[in-house]
């Protein structure tokens, strides 16, 4: 019984490991007032991963979500989102072995 207990767990653990998030990233906004207002440059900056990447900008539903922006695919570890207006964002990152991750972010119009 206890080899089966050992056998279960381990095989939990393993799984949970398979299936975890590979992607690392960072994210970073900077606000921009003009005479339309404000708005934000987000850049997302990947510190680990399988290139190639393709970064998503879109609505607030991680799974759901209307792409509002997407970058072609590339090597490069770090996309910047241009001109975002004020609101709540999903930031998602595929690369080139499937994995996906992402965050909500939000762009204040007080640039807090």
């Amino acid at each position: 019984m206890k080899k089966i207990i050992l056998l279960l767990c381990l095989t939990f653990v393993a799984t949970a490991v398979m299936y975890s998030q590979s992607i690392q990233y960072e994210c970073e906004v900077q606000y921009t007032r003009n005479s339309q207002g404000v708005t934000a440059d987000i850049t997302v900056k990947v510190t680990s991963g399988t290139p190639e990447f393709t970064y998503y900008l879109t609505t607030n539903n991680p799974l759901r979500g209307e792409i509002l922006m997407k970058s072609n695919s590339t090597k490069k570890t770090a996309y910047t989102f241009k001109g975002v207006k004020p609101g709540t964002y999903f930031i998602k990152i595929a690369d080139q072995s499937g994995d996906q991750t992402g965050k909500t972010v939000i762009i204040s119009e007080n640039e807090n």
